[in-house]
Order: C-alpha cells, then structure tokens, then sequence
C-alpha cells in the first residue's frame, strides 16, 4: 500500500477513536482517554508527526496500553506553537480535560517542533516531567541564521509569544533531552540549552536531527518514555547508552556563542 495512502488510513482512525477538545485555524487538540489518573501530552512535529508512525500507533505505546490519557497538540500553522490565541487555546483545553478526569500526573513529551512545544508548556499546564526528542532552543529565524531548516515557516511566525526556553525550563519540571551531538543545525540549539538541576540533556554519537529511528531501531523509544514518566534517570542514561548517547558534560557546547551575540537577544521572548 502506498505511503500516503496508509498515512490516510492511519489519520482516519486516529479521528475516529479520538475525542476532539479544540480545533480553529491555528491549532487542533484530541484526546484518547486512558484508565488512570495520568496523562501524557503530545505536542506533535512537523506535519503532525508523532515519532514517524501516526498518533495512534504512539499513543498505543506511549499510553502504556491504555492505561495513561492521551492528549495531542497539533500546531496547523507549523507556527512553533507561537500566538496568544494557541497558548490560551491549548491552557484551555488541556487544563480543562484534565480537572474533568481528575488527572494528576502529567508529562508533556514531543520530538523536533513537538519537543520545543513540550518543554515550553509543561510548567504551565502542571505537568512534572517534559521529554523532548531534538528540540530547538528557539525559532526565530534571525536567533541561527545558520539554520535554513523550515525557513518558510518559520519567517511566517507573525508572532514570538513565548518564553525563552531557559525561562520555562527548570523548576518543578524534571525536562530530559536528547540531541545529536554532531549535526550542524541541531549542535547551534543543544549548546544554548541551560543545564542545571532538572535537566537531564543526553547527545547521542550522531550527525543527524532523526534520532527517532536509532531509538525505535534499538527498541528503546518506548522503554525511555516510559523511564522517564517513572522519573527512573538511571534508567534512561542506561537505555541511552544503548544509541550511544551519553549526559552533556556541564559547561559543554559545541561552538562559541559568543560568536553569535544575536542567540541571546532575540531569544528573550522565544
């Protein structure tokens, strides 16, 4: 079967099993109910994307079989989540699911796009943990003029409504994260991120932003959100391990942002 027919297909049954809380222009907000009083919120990437294979077949692991609520984020203007509309849109309807299930542990979890979105809301939604997959620090197009990558939709971003990333990290939030180590575009974000109590920053021995496939490929995705929702930190540095992605030495960057005097300017509001 064609790709994007099965695309199609999984996109369907998603709606279909999946309850609607929020949906405009800008952005567009389903839940799968769990059986228990936790819940896991997905902030997806680009086009969507939940870890490459639809969000039903995430939120059926990332559950754990059912047993966590889903809630899925969806930025339909690949904006970064960026907007006085989306952040009341998604504070609204996330929080409100949340008091009428009565949920009480919550992590927000997302990858690329999806993992900015996740370390950004997770303090203001209440959740205890974040979990993000390749983030970037900030989006604005002038913060890494090296970075071309979505260009287009990031020049559209009309405007940069949220908190520098350091501003919304820490806390009571416990944030992991995972990059590549060597990619060029990924290595101007990772070496920006703060470091500090709470965060648990892991780079992997990679050139790529895909660092879905070498966890899938190991078959410790699901292992390490699940590691990471039992705030089990030794476990996840122990699957990490397994992709040769090992913790961020403190102070350790991979280029001089003090070549780059625009990163901490423009990144005030993020």
């Amino acid at each position: 079967m064609p790709l994007m027919i099965r695309k199609s297909l999984r996109q369907a049954m998603f709606r279909l099993r999946s309850r609607r809380l929020h949906a405009d222009a800008a952005v567009e907000i389903r839940a799968l109910e769990g059986r228990g009083d936790g819940g896991m919120i997905v902030f997806t990437s680009y086009h969507a994307n939940a870890a490459k294979r639809g969000l039903l077949e995430f939120a059926a692991s990332a559950s754990d079989g059912g047993a966590r609520h889903c809630i899925f984020v969806t930025d339909r203007r690949q904006g970064w989540f960026q907007g006085e509309g989306v952040a009341g849109a998604i504070l609204r309807a996330v929080s409100g699911y949340v008091r009428r299930h009565g949920l009480r542990r919550l992590m927000t979890v997302g990858v690329s796009m999806g993992g900015y979105g996740a370390l950004s809301y997770a303090a203001e939604l209440g959740a205890g943990r974040a979990l993000a997959l390749a983030p970037q620090y900030c989006p604005r197009p002038g913060t890494f003029p090296a970075d071309q990558r979505w260009i287009e939709a990031r020049s559209r971003i009309a405007d940069f409504t949220r908190p520098a990333l350091d501003q919304a990290m820490g806390g009571q939030v416990q944030c992991t994260l995972l990059h590549g180590r060597h990619s060029p575009e990924d290595a101007q974000h990772w070496q920006a991120f703060p470091q500090g109590p709470g965060i648990h920053h892991y780079l992997a021995d990679r050139d790529s932003h895909d660092v879905i496939d070498p966890l899938r490929e190991a078959g410790i995705l699901y292992p390490v959100i699940g590691a990471v929702w039992q705030d089990d930190q030794d476990r996840v540095k122990t699957l990490m391990q397994r992709i040769r992605a090992v913790p961020r030495a403190w102070g350790e960057r991979a280029l001089d942002l003090q070549t780059q005097p625009a990163a901490a300017a423009c990144c005030a509001i993020s």
